[in-house]
């Protein structure tokens, strides 16, 4: 195998950058591997909507890189890239850190996409990432108390907006009236047909309007302008939650790389084009010729561990391969308590889809001992509420 003095480096810790750390250490554990990320804690973004409901504790969900990546055996490194010189093979980074590598993967994700709607940074909450949940969390907070509804507007009827529409609603009886909007004719428009369906059923049973095939012109400090079958509508608002789309956050990425749809273009063995050393994974990237897969956890992932297994060919010097997504099925939670499974040919609703959605991802937990005590914190729950019910009194 060819040997390396310099590491591989690895920027951005979320699902695919922790992936193929873990990957890589574990085909080869002799391979130097510096992963960076602005961010001190993993952020498991499926199950941020069950810490908004305190379904689940932040601790369950939100587990540090350094504890992460020492149990790995891998050196972390909390810093923002700011540069890439990629004919040097060498990293900018913020106080003016300079790292030079043998190899570079790119996953720095995805940032809120407000389109240059006016007054959306200004006026909207966001559900991105930790930050963005405790914002909205001590937000919403202050209307336990009122006894008038208030107006709630989602923006964006994709996974992101009917979950959080959903729990707020279950968390906060009575305390809003939820619409969602969305610029398309229907909910879930890129899922599946089941998970669509459950979802549409949740909405209605939760009295959550949905205001289809309408955009959003302008939000303001009490009102959301939007455009509804070619009429302009004004409608009261006292809270307005943004999830109409992400983008990927690549700031420091110059005229040097090959980008499309605002991502970075990658070949099928997901390389930087004229860069062998240096590749892209996960929500930055766009895999030429695949262009329509999704941006999620699930590819994200899929992608961090093939391109592990590339890397160890690049190493033997053997021909790398071609990326293949392997469709898994997808989860989504409706409400407290609830969800809508649709994988590998079987589907799942209801309170059963729930506790096997949270037994899943509770297996894929980058920290296994935080893993383990999650678990065995919601075993203990389920026992004592089976307990609780079998021992009361009529």
């Amino acid at each position: 195998m060819k040997s390396i003095k310099k590491p591989i480096v690895i920027v951005g810790a979320g699902f695919g950058g922790l992936t193929v750390a873990s990957s890589l250490k574990r085909l080869n554990p002799s391979l130097p591997i510096l992963v960076v990320d602005s961010e001190e804690k993993f952020i498991f973004k499926p199950l941020m909507y069950e810490v908004l409901s305190e379904e689940l504790s932040m601790w369950e969900t939100a587990p540090e890189f350094s504890n992460i990546f020492s149990n790995l055996g891998i050196t972390f490194l909390r810093n923002s890239l700011t540069k890439i010189r990629f004919d040097e093979k060498v990293l900018e980074f913020c106080d003016e850190l300079i790292i030079s590598y043998e190899l570079v993967i790119l996953c720095t994700g995805s940032v809120s996409n407000s389109f240059s709607v006016k007054g959306v940074d200004e006026n909207c909450y966001f559900f991105n990432n930790l930050n963005d949940l405790k914002k909205l969390k001590s937000f919403l907070q202050k209307f336990q108390n009122y006894t008038t509804k208030k107006n709630l507007f989602v923006i964006g009827a994709g996974p992101s907006g009917v979950e959080i529409a959903c729990k707020i609603n279950d968390i906060y009886k009575n305390k809003f009236v939820i619409s969602i909007v969305e610029k398309s004719n229907e909910i879930l428009g890129r899922n599946k047909i089941f998970n669509r369906e459950e979802a549409e059923k949740a909405l209605e049973r939760r009295k959550i309007k949905v205001i289809l095939n309408s955009t959003v012109q302008q939000i303001s400090d009490q009102k959301i302008r939007i455009l509804d079958d070619s009429e302009i509508k004004d409608l009261d608002q006292d809270v307005v939650i943004w999830t109409a789309g992400v983008k990927p956050n690549l700031s420091y990425i110059n005229e040097q790389v090959t980008q499309k749809d605002g991502r970075i273009q990658v070949n099928e063995k997901l390389q930087i084009e004229n860069y062998i050393n240096s590749f892209a994974i996960g929500d930055i990237a766009i895999i030429k010729g695949m262009e329509d897969l999704p941006v999620t956890a699930q590819i994200a992932m899929q992608q961090g561990n093939h391109l592990a297994k590339n890397i160890e060919l690049l190493f033997q010097e053997k021909d790398l391969l071609p990326f293949d997504f392997e469709d898994n099925g997808e989860m989504i939670s409706l409400g407290i308590g609830e969800a809508s499974i649709s994988a590998l040919g079987v589907t799942l609703s209801g309170k059963l889809a729930f506790e096997a959605r949270r037994l899943i991802y509770a297996s894929k937990m980058p920290d296994i001992i935080k893993s383990l005590k999650s678990t065995a914190s919601w075993l203990f729950q389920k026992k004592s509420t089976i307990n609780n019910l079998i021992n009361k009194k009529p």
